[in-house]
């Protein structure tokens, strides 16, 4: 017998042993109708169950059911009359959270949008400016070579420029900017590589010579640092410096965030902020604010990358959030009212439409939004 992706999802994620990918996926699906059916018959196959097995006190199990109830409005009857028969079995939070969706589920949606904010194709949001002062749309830039300089001409494929690492030409500084809902790769003449995420800027000379390679970054960017030990590689920020021999690391230093972070995934770097340096060992981040001190944390790495393979990970408020998806969809933001305080945790594509995204934040059943012309309102 074959078993259908949602029942093995579905068991999964009661058991409490899915990965996050899968109670990602399994979320989604949730809120897909066509799936009616069969939650239905797994919910009635999960009371046979528990039927059998020892029940939750009474006063906690109808405290869950109480709170249930009260954030809906009356359910279709026969998953009513479910919910009400499951108050006295309800015994993991897996099960409250199960049913807490899924009574939620027969609201009337209440998002409506009244525009569509659409990402534009990340192609045509970059440009280059070359030492001569000259601004490159590389959106429109169709030639497989780009002449930066006199003697100077570096390759183009897709979203991508290398820079020749044997061009003995005077360096000349070129900066590379990624406009809202754009991203870009950068080979630097040395090998090292550099991708740029949405609304950032990386600084950088055509060819390095010195005692140092220096780049300057503005926004995101994540390094994978060609070794030389002969010359350090210095990433500047407007809070800080990194110093690295060879490694791979991850900096966001928006300004308008309140704090700049640089994550390291392997290698080590030392971050100094003018006031304390901080020496960073794998899987661990430095959080610099406008103070003295480097807050050392372990974060979740995949949240912290996520940009670079295409995908938004949150695990934050919903100002945070909402900056991250405005850098990529392009919008402004209003807030009405006393918006909640809380952390979304939440996986998307950013292919997925910003109206999905919405829909999904606004099923918690705490925050609203509201889309007119290129301005979203939040209310709660």
């Amino acid at each position: 017998m074959t078993i259908s992706r949602f029942r093995y999802l579905f068991k999964r994620y009661y058991s409490q042993s899915c990965t996050w990918e899968e109670r990602q996926e399994f979320l989604l699906l949730l809120n897909q109708s066509e799936h009616d059916e069969e939650l239905n018959a797994l919910l009635e196959e999960l009371l046979s169950e528990e039927e059998r097995t020892e029940r939750m006190p009474d006063e906690p199990a109808m405290r869950i059911l109480e709170t249930i109830m009260s954030t809906t409005v009356p359910a279709k009857r026969s998953y009513r009359s479910m919910i009400v028969k499951s108050a006295w079995w309800i015994g993991s939070a897996a099960s409250v959270l199960l049913i807490a969706w899924w009574v939620t589920k027969q609201r009337p949606p209440a998002f409506k949008p009244v525009a569509s904010i659409q990402v534009k194709d990340s192609s045509s949001n970059a440009r280059l400016i070359i030492g001569s002062g000259e601004v490159i749309d590389l959106g429109k830039k169709t030639d497989d070579s780009i002449t930066v300089q006199q003697g100077l001409a570096v390759s183009k494929t897709g979203n991508q420029l290398a820079y020749d690492q044997s061009a003995n030409a005077t360096p000349t500084i070129n900066t590379l900017i990624t406009d809202k809902g754009g991203t870009y790769k950068l080979v630097l003449p040395d090998g090292s590589k550099v991708w740029l995420n949405a609304t950032s800027s990386l600084r950088f000379p055509t060819s390095f010579s010195g005692e140092y390679r220096e780049v300057m970054v503005n926004g995101e960017a994540y390094f994978e640092i060609a070794a030389n030990a002969k010359q350090p590689f210095i990433v500047t920020t407007p809070k800080s410096k990194v110093v690295v021999l060879g490694t791979q690391f991850n900096i966001k230093a928006y300004q308008e965030e309140e704090q700049e972070y640089t994550t390291l995934l392997q290698g080590a770097v030392n971050v100094d902020n003018g006031h304390n340096i901080k020496r960073l060992q794998p899987g661990e981040q430095a959080a610099i604010s406008d103070g003295d001190q480097i807050r050392i944390r372990k974060p979740d790495i995949e949240t912290t990358t996520a940009w670079k393979e295409g995908k938004f990970r949150f695990n934050d408020n919903i100002q945070v959030i909402m900056r991250e998806l405005a850098r990529w969809y392009d919008f402004k933001v209003v807030y009405v009212g006393t918006v909640t305080s809380r952390s979304y945790e939440a996986s998307f594509s950013r292919k997925d439409s910003l109206e999905e995204i919405l829909h999904q934040l606004e099923m918690t059943g705490d925050i609203h939004f509201s889309i007119t012309d290129k301005t979203i309102t939040v209310s709660p």
